[in-house]
């Protein structure tokens, strides 16, 4: 239970796509990495810079402070250090107002500060701070304030601001070109992907161009003879049903004459009965042959066909709910009414009315048929899906159906992708839940 708890902990965080996962499988490595090259940088090679920087201005100015304290620099040497060091001391005059540092200019500050301390620990610092392009600082010495300014440029280095603009144009770089690669890669499963989703509602694409790696082009030829051998199938099975469907009408036909050639006898009405049905389910499984097998596939409003199919019933009295907004579905159009009108019919036939509602969920559409007829048990509800069963046995072919209504509608349903279930209806009866992808 743990493991599986984890599992899914970890499923909930990652990416739920392949091109995201992957895309975080290697940026990760490539932010770790330069990551740590950043922290090596700056804690190797800046850190030393910065500090010997610093170091120097700091010693410039010790030198400076002793030789002022012990009044012993004379003003030649003095201009000669000055011009030599561009450190710029005087007596104190009044504060001037410090400006506001960047962050990188308050790091050389810190450890500016650093150097003086341990350079000049007995000299307290009255004010240290930016003063336009210059530092500016005021030290307490044995003869009085003095103030010193120097370059900022003594104890910055560019070397940061040069190496982050590489390193993250790097990244940049690196991270555009496995966005790109990968996309290559992802396209053609997101297109095969794709075919079988259509292919698995019933809708042809036609071929798919092989591209990408070459497991990739592989999966997409596998897929595309699969799906040859699957038509060449369906329509060798449809051909030799439709046939034999079709030829069955000539012996009937016979039949027909024969009975009616029969002087009037109680078998006669029977024989007419067997016949009639007969037909029926012929007629019933060439139609519903003939739409499988030639209509296109199109985006259709379902709430608008559920009605254009309720409206046929309008004596009955069918009760349609739709949604606010049209409920687009890929599928066909023909096929589709047909197996609404077979499960409206079913519906009626049992119950006296029938309630449908036609609602949108997250990536499906859903149409719901109520009755208020008496139901169907929940031990025989896989059982009025196979052909020819009808659960009252008693009813004839002219009241009871010949048994390919739900059969047939859930066969169309299932070609489009979608489920259909039967449940309980809140108020007695049986309710049929037809569910589409969208």
């Amino acid at each position: 239970m743990k493991g599986t708890s984890r599992r899914r902990r970890l499923r909930d965080v990652l990416p739920s796509d392949l091109f995201r996962r992957t895309l975080l499988m290697v940026a990760l490595p490539i932010l770790f990495l330069f990551g740590i090259a950043t922290w090596f940088f700056f804690d190797r090679h800046w850190d030393t810079v910065q500090r010997r920087l610093a170091f120097g201005v700091a010693n410039d100015l010790a030198f400076f402070v002793n030789r002022y304290v012990a009044d012993d620099f004379p003003t030649a040497v003095a201009l000669d250090w000055e011009r030599a060091t561009l450190v710029r001391c005087g007596p104190a005059a009044e504060r001037p107002r410090l400006q506001r540092s960047s962050p990188w200019v308050v790091t050389s500050i810190w450890a500016f500060e650093h150097a003086m301390d341990n350079r000049l620990p007995d000299v307290p610092r009255q004010a240290v701070g930016q003063f336009g392009d210059d530092l500016h600082l005021t030290l307490a010495t044995g003869r009085g304030r003095i103030d010193c300014r120097f370059p900022l440029d003594r104890i910055t280095t560019s070397t940061p601001y040069i190496f982050l603009i590489w390193i993250l144009s790097t990244a940049l770089l690196v991270l555009s070109l496995s966005v790109y690669f990968l996309w290559k890669q992802i396209v053609p499963i997101r297109h095969l992907s794709g075919a079988m989703d259509a292919f698995g509602r019933g809708e042809d694409r036609g071929p798919i161009v092989e591209r990408g790696a070459d497991e990739i082009r592989r999966a997409a030829r596998a897929f595309e003879q699969m799906k040859a051998r699957i038509q060449r199938q369906v329509q060798r099975r449809t051909a030799m049903l439709a046939a034999v469907s079709h030829d069955l009408r000539t012996p009937l036909s016979r039949m027909r004459i024969e009975v009616e050639m029969l002087d009037d006898s109680p078998d006669k009405d029977g024989l007419r009965q067997d016949i009639a049905e007969m037909e029926a389910m012929i007629q019933n499984y060439l139609d519903f042959a003939r739409d499988q097998a030639t209509e296109p596939v199109r985006n259709l409003d379902l709430g608008e066909l559920a009605a254009g199919v309720a409206a046929t019933f309008r004596h009955d009295g069918v009760a349609v709910t739709l949604p606010a907004a049209p409920l687009w579905v890929w599928g066909r159009a023909d096929a589709l009414r047909r197996a609404l009108g077979n499960l409206i019919a079913n519906a009626l036939r049992y119950g006296t009315c029938c309630r449908v509602s036609v609602r949108a969920e997250e990536r499906t559409a859903v149409v719901v048929i109520d009755d208020d007829g008496p139901g169907i048990p929940a031990d025989r509800r896989a059982d009025v899906f196979r052909p020819f069963v009808r659960l009252d046995d008693a009813r004839n072919a002219l009241t009871g159906g010949a048994g390919l209504g739900l059969a047939i509608a859930r066969d169309v349903v299932l070609s489009h992708g979608g489920s259909l279930k039967i449940d309980a209806a809140p108020a007695a009866g049986a309710r049929l839940v037809l569910t589409l992808p969208r």
